[in-house]
């Protein structure tokens, strides 16, 4: 029990006799735990956050049937797959004539499930009309120049619709004039081969979707909006990157200092390990203090770097995203272990330095 106290005696004094030292290894383990919780906490709740970001976009998969209607069966097995994460709107598409004889592609679909679908859409107004219809920019200079009431012949029957709810897409959606789906159906009579989904999740999640919709739909073409889940797959992957590689840079500089301190401190106290030697100690318990003393400036100083990584985190969520990203508890275990080996490992050089000390020569002064 002496021993034991005598051991903890000695580990405390030196952290506190040789405050210099301590404060600069603890200042390393500091930088590296903060850092290491602001990218693990940025980086997580960051993924969160784009695929949340990725929802305004517009659907992110299209199921088709080419030559057959999505039965409601169809419809319930994709509802099914999702799960609720997500959105699903049938819709149909067909050519019709305007006043003017000219072609234009008219589609059919629950029109408020497709604006939220599309919230990205710029739509000029959105005033209630008996017919009501999402216009295309360019379909609205074909059908409505004037930007009034228009109909559309599709065979025999013909329908009429306002322009008064233009919208602005940026593709081809621009030329298609969108009907309530119960006004399409009955100037047409043609039902939804095409469900536009958006499906809620990381990359990994919208492919597993996708593979478990082609599994079930073997009769309809299941394929994702590339420009869609490729750029959320490309912005995750950089982000990845740039977290790693700032990461790695900081804590192989980290490491290098810490392993200078550690072993100036070795150098520093000499012939106080030589004395301790000389007592009677062995190389193992030389080894233990020095490593002990490592260990505990390694948990407390990720400790203080969990928290700062904390209020980092909370402060980027603020700046950029005008959200805070709360501190993930889970996360304290994984940097307390990665400091503790990271400063072991920086103890390892200055640990063989002590097994080469020769007492006689270290207390003649040579």
């Amino acid at each position: 029990m002496n021993r034991r106290r005598l051991f903890f005696h000695l580990l405390l004094k030196d952290i506190w006799v040789r405050r210099d030292r301590t404060l600069t290894a603890l200042l390393s383990v500091i930088v590296v735990a903060t850092m290491a919780t602001v990218s693990l906490t940025v980086y997580y709740d960051l993924e969160l956050r784009l695929s949340r970001e990725f929802r305004s976009f517009g659907a992110n998969v299209i199921v088709t049937k080419h030559d057959a209607s999505l039965t409601s069966g169809d419809l319930s097995q994709i509802n099914s797959v999702l799960g609720g994460k997500g959105e699903v709107v049938p819709v149909a598409y067909a050519i019709a004539a305007t006043s003017a004889n000219s072609r234009v592609v008219i589609a059919g679909a629950n029109l408020s499930a497709l604006r939220r679908l599309n919230s990205w859409w710029s739509i000029q107004d959105a005033s209630a009309s008996a017919h009501t219809a999402l216009v295309g920019a360019r379909a609205a200079e074909l059908v409505s120049p004037s930007a009034g009431e228009f109909s559309l012949k599709y065979g025999a029957k013909t329908v009429s619709a306002h322009s008064d709810a233009v919208f602005h897409s940026g593709s081809d959606d621009d030329s298609r004039v969108y009907l309530d789906i119960a006004d399409f159906t009955a100037l047409t009579g043609v039902q939804p081969g095409t469900a536009l989904l958006r499906i809620d999740g990381s990359p990994r999640e919208i492919q597993r979707s996708i593979g478990q919709l082609r599994a079930s739909l073997p009769s309809a073409e299941v394929e994702p909006v590339r420009q869609i889940t490729q750029t959320q797959t490309a912005v995750l992957n950089r982000t990845r990157s740039v977290v790693l590689a700032a990461s790695a840079v900081v804590v192989v500089l980290i490491m290098l200092c810490m392993v200078a301190t550690f072993t100036s401190s070795v150098l520093e106290r000499r012939r106080d390990f030589a004395v301790m030697k000389a007592l009677g100690a062995s190389n193992r318990t030389v080894n233990l203090l020095f490593a002990s003393q490592s260990t505990l400036l390694a948990l407390a100083g990720a400790l203080i770097g969990f928290l700062a990584g904390a209020v980092v985190a909370y402060w980027i969520g603020r700046a950029n995203f005008d959200a805070a990203i709360l501190p993930r508890l889970i996360l304290l275990v994984p940097v307390t272990l990665g400091s503790v080996v990271l400063a072991l490992i920086a103890a390892m050089s200055p640990i063989r330095m002590l097994q080469r000390i020769e007492p006689a020569r270290i207390l003649r002064g040579e």
